[in-house]
């Protein structure tokens, strides 16, 4: 009695089995569209044209994976893409004080799980106390990783006279926002609190670094 194979359910026969044309070109089919990985060398690839889109080739002397688009060899992404961004502002605020700074903008080719990672330079008077959050944004609108909606930190006030730029604080900051395909942007979003006991210009943000990467595909 005829049945068919377990991975790709080619049919097999019996001697009871009629001699069916048909029956061979559906086994070819089905062998034709999962071709694997072709074996060679990077110096003995195969000639392909545009049906072969989509086939991959394995170097056994350079021990890569390309996949073949049709008209060019691409390697295969194993490793999540990363984008990165920096600006420095050197902008003072005061209490109850609202900036937004955009890092980078970037194309991302499939949906995922996009984390980023900024870290935030920042110096204050030591005259004053201020409340300080930080969110980093994607796409211009705030994100955040665990429970909590945005970093914080509370710079005490250690002297009652003076002036000068007496300390400095590199703060970490990260958040998490699923992307669809397409044009995003990742940036920061740095705030005083109204209850910050300061005056206009005794806080500087002076830099911001970060990266964003696509940690994982939500179609898989």
């Amino acid at each position: 009695m005829s049945g068919t194979t377990p991975r790709m359910g080619l049919k097999t026969f019996d001697q009871s089995d009629p001699f069916l044309r048909q029956d061979f070109n559906d086994n070819n089919t089905r062998l034709d569209g999962y071709p694997g990985s072709f074996i060679c060398t990077s110096a003995s690839r195969p000639a392909w044209g545009t049906k072969q889109a989509g086939m991959r080739i394995y170097e056994t002397d350079t021990r890569r994976e390309l996949v073949w688009t049709g008209t060019a060899w691409r390697e295969v992404l194993l490793t999540p893409p990363v984008w990165s961004g920096y600006v420095a502002p050197s902008v003072a605020l005061g209490h109850d004080t609202h900036v937004y700074y955009k890092l980078a903008t970037f194309m991302v080719n499939r949906p995922g799980a996009l984390y980023i990672d900024l870290s935030v330079i920042i110096q204050c008077q030591s005259l004053y106390t201020m409340n300080i959050a930080f969110r980093p944004q994607v796409d211009g609108s705030d994100c955040s990783l665990g429970s909590g909606s945005a970093g914080f930190m509370r710079v005490p006030q250690i002297h009652t006279s003076g002036t000068g730029w007496s300390r400095q604080w590199t703060v970490p900051v990260q958040g998490l926002r699923t992307v669809g395909v397409g044009s995003h942007s990742f940036g920061l979003h740095l705030f005083t609190t109204p209850t910050s006991v300061t005056k206009a210009g005794s806080l500087r943000l002076e830099s911001a670094r970060g990266i964003a990467m696509l940690v994982n595909s939500t179609d898989t």
